[in-house]
């Protein structure tokens, strides 16, 4: 009975350190703006990632070193290039606008040759 409940407490150590470990390590995971601050520090996540393969998508620390990379390379978003609108067919009249009636004019005169 006492090499159960020796076991039994020694088991329950073991997961307790092992929870404590695991929460220590968590703490420790980089920011995203501290691996934004340390370009060394974001390649050595991207690499750990890049050779986790198809776990990598369900890693934290992966998550947060492929947020820093987007910020880096795209930057914060705050000066994006907004370009003016492109008319495709700019000989077409605007349909949002009214069209304005022709102005008459005088027909063109007969006394010219017609060309062709």
């Amino acid at each position: 009975m006492k090499t159960r409940t020796l076991v039994a407490a020694v088991a329950a150590a073991a997961v307790v350190t092992a929870g404590s470990i695991a929460l220590l390590a968590r703490a420790a995971d980089p920011t995203v703006e501290q691996l934004l601050a340390d370009h060394a520090l974001l390649r050595q996540e991207l690499d750990r990632c890049r050779d986790l393969g198809m776990k990598a998508v369900d890693d934290p620390r992966c998550t947060v070193a492929d947020e820093a990379e987007r910020r880096r390379f795209m930057g914060k978003g705050a000066g994006q290039y907004n370009p003016p609108p492109v008319q495709l067919f700019p000989n077409m009249p605007d349909k949002s606008v009214p069209a304005q009636q022709p102005s008459q004019t005088a027909p063109p005169s007969k006394t010219e040759p017609p060309h062709g």
